[in-house]
């Protein structure tokens, strides 16, 4: 399985009146080029989508789908048998049909749906994820998909909240029974627990505030009444981990050499071999800092490449000031894109900036939250992690080193204009539903990453050197992800090292190096980043060096959103015509 303005009537309606027509559009298109066997494909893919969502109610949930709001994925054994079943089963019908008989479009997306298959028994058969983390079993992310979004009336979302609720205590339950001591890193338990105290408040204090206007009665008292047991079964589970798994905790959290090219292969269509992407990657950490000591020094040659980073990061707005900064920085953003012709923005509303919920303040940054491909409410969340300020100041004064202006552009490059928010919204307009769903990492990241490099090469801030020492900053750090994803997962690298590299290589605070290190324990893939943009940036040039005179930027960045979020392998099979070398 693959990631605040309210709208007024007149912009919801416009959204979806382009949405609608677009979606005819490419629909009709597309019928026009039907094979034999491509209406069976779709019909099976509608009815793999809809196994999913009964297999899957959370993910049903986040894509927009609310007819399972009131249940949670199984995680009994007996579940994980189901899911496993599931997978294998959907396999083989996919496999059954005869490439021959689809078009190429349909053939690209049953290879795509395969793949997803292959995903979900890595993670249920092989890597297991339901014995080596606890996370897993945490309801948090359910439900606050249930109060993040105006999509239904309170009482019905807090009836789902409550059957939700209810319905997580037996995976809270299943977890003493799922994961095994020998299986368990304990960082990865120290993860949870560092989050515990922010989630156990997000269920005292923000679930009870999003329904308050509700009104008193057996519904509210129901709320309650499992509200204040996930609550207790939440302390009770920190207790458990702490006094029963974490002194018995003897696993590790990387999950091995063949796991890791499998996970490449069935997220990102990637065979590559693992020395060969780990040389491209120390080629390109090389090139990103010789960059970044030239860029440095044109910025100051008396000091040194990190004093220079540093004295730019230190010119950062307050805490209070994060939020206002980049919410006033997106429209000229977006207005750039569109003076430029660097992309379709099929959309007027612009996403809201807020501070990130508390149980994902761990190990992230910055995130777009955009609504699910099937949800009605348009609401949409750039989310942003601000310092507690219960930290002592030093602490406080690290995270907010990541806000300064440059970081601040770069950022909001990266997720919203022209990136995941302009690819969300591009991607909604797909009639394709494989496509509509079912996401490749490397090429979501990946494209976020690729813009915030193409944007200054497009001349966004006439060349000013903080912006682009800023963004090849951000470049060394997905640099340093790359490395550390495959080091930590292949090598035996620690989170320590891994910590170290971060700030060695990637010029980072020592509590934002270990931030990112933390990350790696549980994102196996975070080299998606660089490895996406690397692929992107090699199929813009082949696809230059095909059309010559009459390549154009703007429309390579709209025929490449058009595809869907696929593996960018099948893109290129649609752009080129054949698949040809990913690097």
């Amino acid at each position: 399985m693959r990631s605040i303005t309210r709208l007024g009537p007149v912009a919801a309606t416009l959204l979806f009146v382009l949405i609608a027509a677009a979606g005819a559009r490419i629909g009709r298109s597309a019928a026009a080029l039907d094979a034999p066997g491509d209406q069976t494909l779709r019909e099976l893919a509608d009815q793999f989508t809809e196994a999913e969502m009964r297999l899957y109610p959370e993910q049903a949930t986040r894509w927009g789908d609310h007819r399972y709001d009131g249940r949670v994925s199984d995680l009994t054994q007996a579940g994980i048998d189901a899911r496993i079943k599931h997978a294998l089963e959907w396999k083989r019908r996919f496999d059954r049909i005869n490439p021959a008989s689809l078009s190429a479009h349909q053939e690209a997306d049953r290879e795509w749906l395969i793949a997803n298959c292959d995903g979900e028994l890595l993670g249920d058969q092989q890597i297991r994820d339901y014995e080596r983390d606890p996370g897993f079993y945490m309801p948090t992310s359910g439900v606050y998909r249930l109060i993040e979004r105006n999509f239904a009336p309170a009482p019905e979302r807090m009836r789902s909240v409550t059957a939700r609720e209810n319905a997580a205590l037996t995976n809270l339950a299943a977890a003493r029974a799922n994961l095994k001591p020998a299986s368990v890193a304990r960082v990865s338990i120290d993860i949870v627990i560092q989050q515990m105290t922010a989630t156990i408040a997000f269920f005292k204090n923000d679930v009870p505030a999003a329904f308050a206007a509700v009104p008193d009665g057996a519904d509210r008292k129901a709320f309650a009444v499992a509200n204040q047991n996930t609550i207790a079964a939440l302390s009770e589970y920190q207790k458990w981990m702490k006094e029963s798994l974490a002194p018995k905790a003897s696993g590790s959290f990387a999950i091995g050499a063949e796991a890791y090219k499998r996970m490449l292969i069935d997220d990102d269509m990637v065979d590559i071999p693992l020395a060969q992407l780990e040389a491209a990657g120390e080629q390109e950490l090389k090139r990103l800092q010789n960059q970044f000591r030239e860029t440095a020094h044109a910025i100051d040659p008396n000091r040194t490449p990190a004093e220079v980073m540093k004295a730019q990061a230190a010119k950062h707005p307050a805490r209070a000031d994060v939020i206002p900064q980049i919410s006033a920085g997106l429209k000229g953003l977006r207005q750039y894109v569109i003076d430029h012709r660097l992309a379709s923005i099929p959309s007027d509303v612009m996403p809201t900036v807020a501070e990130t919920p508390p149980f994902r303040r761990a190990t992230t940054f910055a995130s777009m939250d955009s609504p699910g491909p099937l949800e009605k409410s348009t609401e949409a969340y750039f989310y942003v992690t601000l310092p507690d300020p219960s930290w002592p100041a030093e602490r406080q004064n690290q995270l907010l080193e990541f806000y300064s202006a440059p970081n601040i552009s770069d950022v909001s490059t990266h997720e919203v204009f022209p990136g995941h928010y302009v690819q969300f919204l591009n991607n909604r307009l797909n009639p394709d539903k494989v496509r509509l769903l079912y996401y490749s990492g490397a090429n979501v990241e990946g494209w976020g990453l690729y813009v915030e490099q193409m944007m200054l090469d497009e001349g966004l801030h006439s060349g000013e050197p903080t912006y682009r020492l800023a963004q090849i900053q951000m470049a060394l750090q997905r640099a340093c992800r790359y490395l550390a994803g495959i080091r930590m997962h292949t090598h035996g690298m620690t989170v320590e090292d891994a910590a170290k590299f971060f700030e060695s290589d990637a010029y980072m605070t020592p509590h934002n190096a270990m931030v990112e290190a933390l990350r790696g324990t549980g994102d196996p893939g975070y080299l998606r980043y660089q490895l996406g943009k690397l692929m992107i940036l090699k199929l813009r040039e082949d696809v230059r060096a095909k059309q010559v005179a009459s390549f154009d930027l703007g429309k390579f960045h709209d025929a490449f959103l058009a595809q869907g979020a696929v593996p960018i392998r099948l893109i290129r099979r649609a752009m080129l015509g054949s698949d040809g070398p990913l690097l």
